[in-house]
């Protein structure tokens, strides 16, 4: 089976409005950042100062952000000056609830 981005899915597994791409972002335990994006839109930009970090992705429902997929984490996060960081999130087919 292919790998596929398909903005359609994003309305078809986030149910009547479609869903929503929810980052969380954590410095050690504390949370720094939460943003959300269209799930239609395949991209998300958090400006952060340089440090380490973590965060944890998940598609939740547009309106209410319940979940339709499990969370997935995302760890050893450096933000170097300067620089871009830039992180592919997947969520497979499995980790729709």
């Amino acid at each position: 089976m292919s790998r596929r981005s398909d903005p359609r899915a994003c309305a078809r597994f986030g149910g009547r409005q479609g869903a929503d791409f929810e980052l969380i972002v954590y410095r050690g335990s504390r949370e720094v950042a939460r943003e959300y994006a269209s799930c239609e839109d395949f991209s998300i930009t958090v400006d952060l100062p340089p440090d380490e970090y973590r965060a944890i992705a998940t598609l939740v429902e547009r309106g209410d952000e319940r979940p339709v997929t499990t969370t997935l984490p995302l760890e050893d996060l450096r933000i170097v000056r300067g620089a871009q960081l830039n992180i592919n999130v997947d969520f497979p087919s499995t980790s729709f609830l």
